[in-house]
């Protein structure tokens, strides 16, 4: 099991360049031949020495001299559409449908495993969740079949994994499967509300079939809501790291696996867009969410007695959060917010550490300096692995739309009794209560600040 979870942490680097080198953005050229035409008329009087009666019989001595000057140049209007129907960064659906007796225990939404049994020989145990479907790097484009008949996609998937149970010779792996979906729309209306049949097709390494149907609830702020029934069906051959990295599984020999199932997902940096929003211009692009983005790493000092650091250290610990989303809420002036992550975690120092899976946050969004500085007073609980209540206020300046840095400072309060399935605890201490006050510098990554002109409540 903890080869699969190494797999899955490597892979994240993988999905993300997948993702980078996709076509996200459609660009439209105008070409206009701009003309400017300038006369000018200049007057001359052509007169001999001495005196001229200019009458019936000698003509008009005055001269006109006309000059025209033409300058063509040609002018390009660009425009940029967005040119995807689905990008996300990371899909986790919790799964009912392998052997009950091998069951993970991943829990609701697949992301709430217990860290204490998780090992290599794990085998599973007695839990409703059995097992669950992991995507990472995810691209969808419009695909225009029937006359052009709308809401039909094609994708792929950087990464894919489809684990009916703890049996690791079952699991179905596989790079950039291609998949079809038909979106049939209840809601058109943000947050969407659709049915959505799929097909997909796995090649390599597993060897798989994939047929499901799901109802999404979704997008707003990146963030989505999935129900599943499907059925998965593959081969495995002896050479997938599935069956060479098993010790149960004789490596000669393949492992075919066919698993129904029925889940609940949840989606990340999952943004999802209707056919005619790829016609609107991305200056028009309408938003949900004063900030999403993917990594924020603060090193804080806090008022634990030791630094996770040797040697005399400035800081104490550190903060990481991944996959973040802090949704504003349609009420009075807009700026009260309620947001999560896929992860939390908060090193205070030794002893005084605990990390949260989709803690929920809620607070409240200044807007100090337009396009430049906000502040968020929050206040955010965790209730797994960890529990603890997290109180405190950042203040961010953007340094572009995908970079940020700020000052963080709050207080701390809980309590951490499970062990990380890897050597950890060796570095942040025992697993006790805590409690601390504690400071520091954000760093924001591919984390983007909107403002109140980018938000459709404005609008």
């Amino acid at each position: 099991m903890l080869k699969f979870i190494y797999t899955i942490l490597a892979s994240i680097i993988l999905a993300i360049l997948l993702g980078s080198c996709a076509t996200l953005t459609r660009t439209e050229e105008d070409i206009y031949t701009l003309t400017d035409i300038d006369t000018a008329i200049t007057y001359h009087w052509v007169n001999a020495p001495g005196t001229r009666d200019n009458g019936v019989i000698f003509p008009s001595s005055k001269v006109i001299v006309p000059e025209r000057e033409i300058i063509q140049r040609d002018s390009i209007v660009e425009r940029y559409y967005p040119d995807f129907i689905r990008f996300g960064f990371f899909e986790s659906v919790g799964i009912i449908g392998g052997n009950s007796d091998n069951s993970i225990g991943t829990g609701l939404f697949g992301i709430f495993p217990e860290f204490d049994k998780l090992s290599d020989s794990y085998r599973g145990g007695d839990h409703l969740f059995t097992g669950g479907i992991y995507r990472l790097g995810i691209l969808e484009h419009r695909l225009r079949w029937f006359r052009d008949s709308k809401n039909w996609t094609i994708g792929t998937h950087g990464l894919e994994f489809l684990i009916p149970d703890s049996r690791g010779e079952r699991m179905l792996f596989s790079v950039l499967p291609v998949y079809l979906r038909k979106r049939y729309y209840l809601r058109e209306d943000i947050p969407y509300l659709s049915v959505t049949p799929s097909l997909g097709i796995g090649l390599y390494p597993s060897l798989y079939l994939n047929l499901s149907g799901s109802l999404e609830l979704g997008s707003i702020g990146g963030l989505n809501l999935r129900a599943y029934i499907g059925v998965a069906a593959g081969y495995n051959s002896p050479g997938t790291p599935q069956v060479k990295n098993n010790d149960y599984m004789n490596e000669s020999s393949g492992q075919s696996s066919i698993f129904p199932y029925f889940g609940l997902g949840i989606s990340f940096l999952d943004f999802h867009n209707l056919v005619r929003e790829t016609e609107k211009e991305w200056k028009y692009y309408e938003h949900s969410a004063w900030n999403i983005g993917l990594l924020q790493f603060a090193i804080i000092n806090g008022s634990s007695e030791e630094s996770i650091y040797s040697g005399n250290s400035l800081f104490t610990g550190f903060q990481l959060k991944l996959a973040n989303a802090s949704l504003a809420i349609l009420h009075r002036n807009n700026h009260f917010f309620l947001g999560t992550s896929l992860m939390n975690l908060i090193v205070a120092g030794q002893n005084s550490w605990g990390m949260g899976i989709l803690p929920i946050r809620g607070g409240y969004w200044f807007i100090v300096a337009e396009d430049e500085l906000s502040a968020e007073p929050f206040l955010e609980a965790s209730y797994y692995p960890s529990a603890f209540v997290n109180i405190g206020t950042k203040v961010n300046l953007a340094i572009s739309e995908s970079i940020n840095i700020g000052l963080i400072i709050g207080y701390i309060n809980g309590s951490t009794s499970f062990k990380l399935p890897v050597d950890f605890n060796n570095n942040f201490g025992i697993n006790k209560d805590f409690s601390s006050l504690y400071m520091g510098i954000n760093f924001g990554l591919l984390d983007r600040i909107f403002f109140k002109e980018e938000l459709r409540y404005y609008k």
